[in-house]
């Protein structure tokens, strides 16, 4: 029996195949091997798979993919809102420690490295609203840290640098992590500008402005301020400047008077420099000496003609000079007086066609500053600015106080800043250019949104906070509207 078993030599082997062949066959009848587990055997050319669409969520597995600008990311929900590049439209994918994500060279990031604004490649599950995969996508440019821009709302273009782009109509704006609005950023704010191709996709302000205001000034006012090298201006009463964001030194300048005060200005914060205890002293003369090409040009401080045939006095503190020539390219700075003697030479430039305004630097001191004065071609004293609403509102033109809307004044060409503000309510500013058409130009802003108002003692620091409103500028100059950047 023993013998009849085994079958002789090799009997086995073929037994053992024999028995195998039967199970493979049962086991594929019964449906319990799919055809990638029988890889390499013969299938029944009537066996049919049913495609029930069920997906196993497995770690990188994905049944779409988008390119996308990210609107907003929840740590806390674990969630992230997306805006479709193409179409526009907004979604929200949930993700956990299986979802993939990459800079555009595929190198590993974390979820806190991604911010609001960026273009990435999106890969998910759909029915189940999970990001798979989320990488910086390489179709996408960045410009960081940009200061010369300017955005165009009726064109729908932005200029960056040197590039001229076009704006989408679902732009994403971000500030702080939060969503933001065109005309919140002003000049002086430090942006990061992202898109595709032509087309910019996304605004993020990297580093905004604050508000500074003084706080019983009578000694200074006509005097001037300085904040760092960021901002000169005269003083005026109940001013208020915007002031980017950041530590500086404050200088205060007028008869008899030189301070210096350290102040730290915060994203929408409005901070109050107390200036009570400054008193001036017996004001300081320094002599200036000018070389000046033409020699027959009129020179001009702070709107006074002088006689440069010899040393001219000034008082210490910073004053407006201005040197202007038929035919030649008129020039207009700050400079500021700080020595006994100092010599300032300048060569005007021989104008192009219509006389144009021109800046130089002129060194003074080694602390002195320039900036700069739009003079316009057109005479515009007689059309005016109505700045319309919202009502009730402190309306300061350039840090300048002009009254509670709805309020008129001068018309002036050039780029300008126009700050809203009203006690307990989040203060606004924004960036207007105005032209040189003879007609008035009228303004209607959003409402200002209603923050809780916190004063610390000492140098007080009002907290306005940061809002946003659904409405936007309304500009018109007489019955056509006009750019507003």
């Amino acid at each position: 029996m023993h013998g009849s078993f085994f079958g002789g030599k090799g009997r086995p082997v073929v037994f053992a195949v024999s028995v195998l062949s039967m199970l493979t066959a049962g086991l594929v009848a019964a449906g319990l091997l799919a055809g990638s587990d029988s890889k390499g055997m013969a299938q029944d050319s009537t066996y049919e798979r049913y495609d029930s669409g069920f997906v196993i969520a497995q770690p990188g597995s994905y049944d779409s993919a988008d390119v996308a600008v990210i609107r907003e990311i929840d740590a806390e929900q674990k969630k992230i809102t997306f805006m479709n590049i193409e179409t526009g439209k907004y979604y929200t994918l949930g993700y956990d420690g299986t979802t993939m994500i990459a800079d555009k060279y595929g190198n590993g990031m974390s979820m806190a490295q991604m911010k609001h604004g960026d273009i990435v490649d999106v890969t998910f599950l759909r029915s189940k609203k999970k990001l798979a995969g989320m990488k910086l996508s390489d179709s996408a440019w960045v410009m960081e840290n940009v200061q010369k821009y300017s955005f165009d709302l009726l064109s729908k273009s932005a200029e960056v640098g040197s590039g001229v782009y076009s704006l989408r109509n679902n732009l994403v704006v971000a500030s702080e992590g939060k969503d933001a609005q065109l005309e919140d950023i002003i000049r002086g704010d430090v942006v990061s500008v992202s898109g595709v191709g032509n087309s910019v996709y996304s605004v993020v302000v990297e580093e905004g402005h604050g508000y500074l205001r003084l706080s019983d000034n009578e000694y200074l006012k006509d005097g001037w301020i300085e904040v760092g090298q960021e901002v000169i201006q005269q003083i005026s009463e109940d001013m208020l400047l915007v002031v980017p964001e950041g530590s500086y030194q404050v200088r205060l300048t007028a008869a008899g008077i030189d301070e210096v005060k350290q102040v730290t200005v915060y994203r929408n914060q409005e901070y109050t420099l107390d200036v009570s205890g400054i008193e001036p002293e017996a004001p300081k003369i320094g002599k200036l000496v000018f070389a000046i090409s033409p020699s027959s040009a009129d020179v001009l401080i702070d709107g006074e003609q002088v006689d440069t045939s010899g040393p001219v006095e000034v008082e210490y503190g910073v004053h407006q000079l201005m040197v202007r020539e038929d035919g030649y390219e008129t020039v207009t700075q700050y400079i500021r007086v700080g020595e006994e003697m100092a010599s300032i030479s300048i060569t005007l430039d021989k104008a192009e066609g219509d006389a144009s305004a021109g800046s130089d630097t002129v060194n003074v001191t080694d602390s002195s500053v320039s900036g700069n004065s739009s003079i316009s071609a057109t005479d515009l004293s007689s059309f005016k600015i109505y700045i319309q609403s919202p009502a009730d509102v402190e309306v300061y033109w350039d840090g300048v106080y002009k009254g509670l809307a709805p309020v008129s004044f001068r018309k002036e060409a050039g780029m300008h800043t126009v700050s809203l503000r009203r006690t307990g309510y989040v203060t606004k500013s924004y960036t207007v250019q105005i032209d040189e058409e003879e007609k008035d130009v009228t303004y209607s802003f959003s409402d200002l949104e209603k923050q809780n108002i916190v004063t610390v003692s000492g140098n007080s620091s009002t907290v306005s906070g940061n809002g946003s409103s659904d409405k936007k500028p309304n500009t018109t100059s007489g019955n056509t509207p006009s750019k507003n950047d």
